[in-house]
């Protein structure tokens, strides 16, 4: 049983809110209204016996961070990684998520599945963003490439060598369908526009794993 000198440690606590819901409950404007008011302030409450009018007076308080993910058809099992890392390094490592957000990303498995919904309070402003994952030949600007062409309809023929890494595309991203058809090369080309909305390019990777004891070339 969670009694109420618990629950008063607890809100002293920072707080962190995930929704492992389908992509409607954020991609939905009324439902998003929702969530973001969440952020502002949320109860917590003991509904047994008599807890319940007391805690709902003194739990009231807004969540350090909040996250929900945007697929359609979210799986949560792919957000097991980059829960499991927060707890880590957030939690247990007492981290801020800014801080950290290279590591949590750099390993998790949501990258081609979802993107993840993040909101906050700074300086009691509520804010937002979406983080989503970027490669400029499978994703460029975070919108899938097709696996076939829609002219010729060749599986995976694109033409992607010219493409730099993600994070120097300050352009929009075009790709060819690089296919030889009787009458030449088809002519499709796609372009993927860059956002018209804000953006910061964010660093994936933080620190190196080093062996100490051991030369260059040796086999672990």
């Amino acid at each position: 049983m969670i009694t109420k000198p618990i629950l008063d440690s607890i809100c002293k606590l920072d707080t962190h809110w995930f929704f492992f819901c389908c992509g409607a409950l954020v991609n939905v404007t009324s439902s998003f209204k929702i969530v973001e008011s969440f952020v502002n302030e949320y109860v917590l409450f003991f509904r047994p016996f008599t807890f319940e009018s007391a805690l709902t007076r003194v739990n009231r308080r807004k969540p350090t961070n909040l996250f929900a993910f945007d697929a359609p058809a979210f799986h949560p099992i792919y957000a097991s990684t980059f829960l499991l890392n927060f707890f880590q390094r957030v939690i247990i490592e007492g981290r801020t998520f800014d801080s950290t957000i290279g590591q949590l990303l750099n390993t998790s498995a949501l990258s081609r599945h979802s993107g993840i919904v993040h909101f906050w309070t700074k300086n009691s402003v509520l804010k937002n963003c979406t983080l989503r994952w970027a490669h400029s030949r499978i994703q460029p600007w975070e919108k899938p490439v097709p696996y076939q062409c829609p002219s010729c309809h060749c599986i995976q023929a694109w033409d992607q060598k010219r493409q730099g890494a993600s994070s120097e595309l300050g352009r929009d991203a075009v790709v060819r369908c690089s296919y030889q058809t009787v009458d030449g090369q088809c002519p499709t080309r796609l372009t993927f526009s860059k956002p018209s909305t804000p953006y910061k390019p964010l660093k994936l990777l933080e620190g190196v794993w080093v062996a100490f004891g051991i030369n260059k070339y040796d086999f672990l």
